[in-house]
Parts: structure tokens; sequence; C-alpha cells
């Protein structure tokens, strides 16, 4: 279904556009020979009022023909050029006039019966990135950025994309039910081609229908907990999630649809998956030492400092902090090592979202290796905080050696690794024969977290369309100038691929989204329609605007060397956005 409302959708498009300049050349007397959406050999259609209504072979656009295109040729009554030029004007501006009213008039519409956005609720922050250094941390939802109102996450992303380089953005948002206000700068990224701040989206956990877990909640299907920690925000469905990697027995509390809850213990074994992943040797680098910190870990931890447990509990990662705090709210004792000593270091109470708006773990410059307690270096005996030396006879110096030795060596064949123990700082050697990783099937899916915005009252889904709407106008145009000035690299760019997978995903959504993101892609066709070059729109309308300020006729000689250059820049551009969508795409 999904793949029939993106056909159709795209096609709605081409329909809009070209149904623009239809109807404008028919009020102004300019007789239309050919109304055609694709192009090439036509497949079917039919003829009426003298216009050859058509579907052609190559879905890649859409054109009118007009009589008397030709201005080399003299004219007669119904040709374009026995028209005047402000008849013209009106003629080519007709497809952009269409692309504008039409998400103009049904943006409003959609508000009045609700848009679905991915929430502007935060999930994962980055570690010392340009949000975690404004104070931005997980579950904050944004409501304003620079003054622009902020509906879903599109809106966060475009409003920092596309802010000037260096720039300083005011930011507001909701945090625990309060209103705060942030600066925040934004980081240009050479590799995503601009300006980023190191945050994704929040999801919600779900259970598959199929899953086997949800089977045996029966009637208590909503997932209230896992492991005590609770899931009613992102911060707390993530540490869910990483409190199942080990592979251990779990427990879920959940609720019925009467409100009751009821929890379930579960043996670990009975949902294990030892055949499946990659093979691996079930060792990560830990993080633990301290990158940065801030507020009242400022006065207790300096960067270098290695965090080895927390309540007597080894740490390989910040999130084993969170964890532990997320099931507490007694004082914490940190055992750390500072400049070769251990030290002892006791914390007041503080929330999960408090340690990670504050704290910033990088990977241990000393190569310490969790070890999963299920991975084949835990059956040759290694225990977490070990250091890999030697793999095969070569040195160790990365995780990327290690995984690099580990991909040349002969398939099946066992590793020799040489470790240091941190304990008894002897090395040891051990033979493992890398394995996949049991993992833990619960039929757990991760969805964004969606919101709907929807207008209260007529006069507000007019008030929220139009702005919408004038917003997506602004966009277009701001990533035009940021693509000519260099701060939005032109491989962002994206072509017919593009826009269809696009459209595909939004119409798996819903009705609403694919209209809303159809009213987006019609904004963005309306502008580009509008730029000055020959071949398109914007390149007549400046030739007819030339003739009606000066009136003199652009000479036909001008007209066609325009006419060659602007189709060269329009044929340049679709092979490269073409480009960029396979390389996208098909990488």
């Amino acid at each position: 279904m999904s793949v029939i409302l993106t056909i159709l959708g795209i096609g709605l498009l081409l329909a809009i556009h070209e149904g623009g300049h239809y109807f404008a050349a028919r009020s102004v007397g300019i007789r239309v020979k050919v109304f055609a959406l694709g192009f090439g050999p036509r497949l079917f259609g039919w003829k009426r009022n003298g216009t050859d209504f058509r579907l052609a072979l190559l879905p890649l656009g859409g054109y009118v023909q007009v009589a008397g295109d030709d201005p080399s040729q003299p004219p007669k009554p119904g040709d374009l050029f026995y028209a005047s030029a402000s008849q013209r004007l009106f003629f080519y501006s007709g497809g952009i006039i269409a692309n504008f009213l039409f998400a103009f008039l049904l943006v409003p519409i959609l508000f009045q019966f609700g848009v679905p956005f991915v929430s502007p609720t935060l999930g994962q922050v980055q570690n010392s990135s340009p949000a975690w250094e404004a104070g931005l941390s997980t579950d904050d939802k944004i409501l304003e950025i620079n003054g622009r109102k902020i509906h879903g996450f599109r809106h966060i992303n475009s409003a920092i994309a596309l802010s000037s380089q260096g720039s300083t953005l005011p930011v507001k948002l909701e945090r625990n039910g309060v209103i705060e206000n942030i600066s925040l700068k934004p980081e240009y990224d050479s590799n995503q081609g601009f300006s980023t701040i190191g945050i994704s989206p929040a999801y919600n956990i779900q259970l598959a229908e199929t899953s086997l877990v949800k089977k045996e909640l029966g009637d208590y299907s909503e997932l209230i907990a896992i492991n005590g920690i609770s899931l009613d925000n992102f911060l707390g469905s993530t540490l869910a999630l990483r409190s199942l990697i080990s592979g251990k027995d779990f427990s879920i509390l959940s609720k019925n649809e009467f409100g009751e809850t009821k929890l379930f213990n579960f043996n670990a074994k009975d949902y294990l998956n030892t055949n499946v992943g990659p093979t691996l040797l079930g060792v990560q680098v830990m993080q633990q030492e301290v990158e940065n910190c801030k507020g009242f870990l400022a006065n207790k931890l300096i960067a270098g400092d290695l965090i080895k447990a927390v309540n007597n509990n080894l740490i390989s990662s910040l999130d084993d902090i969170l964890i532990e705090a997320s099931k507490q709210s007694e004082a914490f004792q940190l055992l750390i090592v500072r400049n070769g000593e251990e030290l002892t270091l006791d914390i007041p109470a503080m929330p999960a979202h408090e340690w990670q708006r504050n704290l910033s773990l990088k990977a241990n410059t000393d190569l310490s290796y969790w070890v999963h307690p299920l991975s084949a270096a835990a059956d040759a005996g290694l225990k977490s905080g070990v250091q890999i030396l030697r793999a095969n006879n070569q040195p160790v110096t990365s995780i990327a050696d290690l995984q690099e030795i580990m991909l040349n060596r002969e398939e099946g064949s066992a590793l020799e690794i040489v470790t240091l123990s941190s304990k008894d700082n002897e090395t040891n050697t051990v033979s493992i024969t890398p394995k996949p990783t049991p993992q833990l099937e619960l039929g757990l899916m991760l969805a964004p977290h969606k919101t709907k915005v929807v207008a209260t009252s007529f006069g507000e889904s007019i008030q929220l369309g139009y702005r919408e709407a004038y917003s997506m106008v602004r966009d277009v145009v701001t990533t035009a100038k940021r693509l000519i000035s260099g701060e939005v690299a032109a491989k962002n760019m994206g072509g017919i691929i593009s826009i269809g997978v696009l459209t595909n995903t939004l119409a798996e959504e819903g009705l609403m989204s694919l209209l809303f993101f159809l009213c987006l892609i019609s904004v963005n066709l309306g502008v580009l329609n509008l730029l000055p070059i020959p071949a398109l729109d914007g390149g007549h309308i400046v030739f007819a605007l030339y003739e009606i300020i000066t009136r003199r006729k652009v000479s036909i000689a001008v007209q066609n060397a325009f006419q060659l250059v602007g189709v060269a820049l329009v044929l340049t551009m679709i092979v490269y956005v073409t480009k960029n969508d396979i390389q996208r795409f098909f990488p």
C-alpha cells in the first residue's frame, strides 16, 4: 500500500505543478498541445479540447507543451509568443504558484486533523558535544530555537543545520515541566556537510506481536520497567536495554488495560540465542576516564581520573553509573584512580539525568577492556579490566588493531592473546577461539517517540499552517544560500531517488505524514523553479520581466544561448544529485 501511495503522491506533485501551467495558459488564451506526466514515449492518455493528456514512460518529471513556443517563428493567435509579456509571465509562473498554493492551503487543513511529528524530545546526547556543553540532556523537550517554534525533531535539525557557522543560538526547552533558556553554539561537521550539535531523537520500547515475552505477559502487555529501571523516558529506556546486554536473568514490570501491575521474572537461558551475530572475542574498551565534568562534580573529579567502581560495582562506561543512579536515591561512593593512586569519593544522591548532564567519560588510555560474561573471552578466563598487549604476536595499541588481527586470521582458528592483569600486574597468555556472543531475543522494538500537533480552532490551524508553510519556504531559500556559501555541503542534495525513498517512508507512517511531506516537497519544487536558470521556469520569468521593464524582447540568439547553458546546468545537476542518491542508498 505504501508503494502505491508513494507513486500517487509523487504523481500528485507533478500534476499540481504542470496543472498550474496548464490552467495559467488556458486563462490567457494560450493553446496547450500536450499535458504530460513523465518524459519519453507516450504510454496512454486521452485528448480533450485540443490537448493530449498523456502518461509517459520515464517518471522523471512532467511538462506542458504549448503552441507556438518557438520564438523564431511568426506567432498567430493561441501561440505562446502571440501572448503579451505579462501573459507569458503568468504562464511561466503558473506551476510555481500552484506549488505554493498547494502547501499554503493544505497545511492548515492538516493541522485541523493533527499532524504527526517525531517528538522534539532529545534522545542520545553525545559526550562533550555542543549540546552537552550547552547543558542539554536526554529527555529535554526543545520548544524554540532562535525564536522559531519547534513542533518536531525535523525542525531542530533544520534550525541547527541551516544556522550560520559560528553563530550562538538561543534555545527554549522544557525539563521536568520547567521552562529553561540556554545558549547553544553548533559545530560544522565536515563528514555530514552541515552544522550539528550531537543529538538524536528519543524512542519508545515496544514488544513485537510475535514476541515470546509478549505471550508470557498476556494481558499485562504495557511495559513499565525492565530490571527495575523505569521506561517512562528515553534515558530509562536506554539504560533498561543496557542492563540486558550481559544476558543475565531479567525482570519486567508491566500493566494491563485496567492499570493493574504485575512483576514477571524471566530465566535468561530460555531467551538466549547463541547462533546469531558476528564472530567476536566479546571485549570492548572501557570508558572510565573522565573527559569533562561540570556542576558539583567539577569540585570532585578532574580530567584524567579513572572511575573504577560505583558503590563497589565495577563500571565499564557512563551507562553503568546511570543504571546505578536510576535504581537508588542514596549517596554514591566512587572508587577512582588519580595519578596512580586509588581514592574513594563520596557523592550526594543525584538522579541519572544529572549524572549524564554533568559527566563525560571517554575510552581509557590504558586500553582496559570490558569482557562480556557469556563471550569467548570470558570462556577463556579473561576478566573485565584486563589489558591486551599482543594478539598472534602482533602488538595491540587500539581496538582497531585487535579487530584487524582477528579478521586477518584463518577462519575458525584461535587467537593467542597476551594480557596484563590489572590486579597483579602480571602477563598471561591465553588462547581464544572467537564465537558469536549469546544475545537475549525478547522481541523488543525501538520506535521514535511521536507527537501530534492539533489545532484547537480553525483560526489556530490557519496560524499554524501559515507559519509552517512559511517555514518550509524559508528553509529552502536558506538551504540554497548555505549551499552557495559552502556552509551546507552539496553532497546533501538529493534527487528523485531520495524523494521516492522518503515519500515511501512517510507513506508507511500514515496519510497525514505523507501529505505533510508532499507539501514540503511542493515548496521545494516551487523555489527550485524560481531559480533564474534558463531551462527552468525561473529563466523564462527573467526574460518576461526583462521585456516588461525594458519594452524590448530578448534576442533569439541570446535566448538560444541561455537555453543551451540552462539545459547543460540542469542535466549536470540531475547527474550530480542522482550520483549522491546512489552513494547514499546503495553504498
